[in-house]
Parts: C-alpha cells; sequence; structure tokens
C-alpha cells in the first residue's frame, strides 16, 4: 500500500514538474527584438481583400522620399481602399516596420516586417 502512495506522489510531482517546465518555457521564449522600432508612423491601405473577421491588406507608408510597402493581415470591423493605420518603424532603418495597436513602447510593435520598394499582391 505504502508503495502505491509513493508511486502516486511521485507521478504527481511528476506532472507538477512537466507543467511547471511549460509555463516556463512558453513565457521565458526568445520574442524577436523590437526595441529598434520606435517611430509612429501611418500607412495607408492600398487594397485589401475581406476574410472574414479580418483583411489581408497591401499598404503602403513614406518616409523621407522613399515609399515601402507590406502586405498584412488586419484584425478589424471595418476598413476600405484608403484607410489608415499605424506601424512602427527604426528611423535609421525605416523599411524595418511592424504593426501597431498601441504605440511604439514596449509592449506596441508585434512581428517585425522588411518594407519592400514595389507593390506585392495580394
Amino acid at each position: 500500500m505504502l508503495k502505491w502512495i509513493l508511486a502516486g506522489v511521485g507521478f504527481l510531482a511528476a506532472m507538477v514538474a512537466i507543467f511547471v517546465g511549460v509555463v516556463m518555457f512558453v513565457f521565458n521564449r526568445e520574442a524577436p527584438d523590437t526595441s529598434n522600432l520606435t517611430e509612429l508612423h501611418s500607412a495607408q491601405v492600398l487594397d485589401l481583400t475581406d476574410i472574414g473577421s479580418s483583411y489581408r491588406v497591401v499598404y503602403e507608408y513614406e518616409i523621407d522620399d522613399q515609399t515601402f510597402y507590406g502586405k498584412e493581415t488586419i484584425s478589424s470591423k471595418s476598413m476600405s481602399e484608403g484607410s489608415t493605420f499605424f506601424i512602427c518603424l527604426d528611423p535609421s532603418e525605416p523599411a524595418q516596420h511592424s504593426l501597431t495597436y498601441s504605440d511604439c513602447g514596449p509592449d506596441g510593435p508585434v512581428s517585425p516586417r522588411e518594407g519592400l520598394k514595389e507593390k506585392p499582391s495580394l
């Protein structure tokens, strides 16, 4: 009987250790470095496709007489060609940018992107 209790306690301890390991892995993963994306800028929608609760958009943004293009899926209730949204960009490398839902602080930008010199297709 004592052997079964010890086996149960050992199994429970192993399950707790696995759970803690998974939680630590999820919260300590290396996220992309977005610390250089500090300048808030607007981007304009050129083309879009409604895909249900979000839109697949082709957009452009201009900075220092240069035009950059990108393609992104954006969760939105309504969007149209000509709409604008915000991105964060690297002032020293304006092709480096990211969509933002808040600001360009530590919790702002998500999924860094490389701006393109030619308009992509949807």
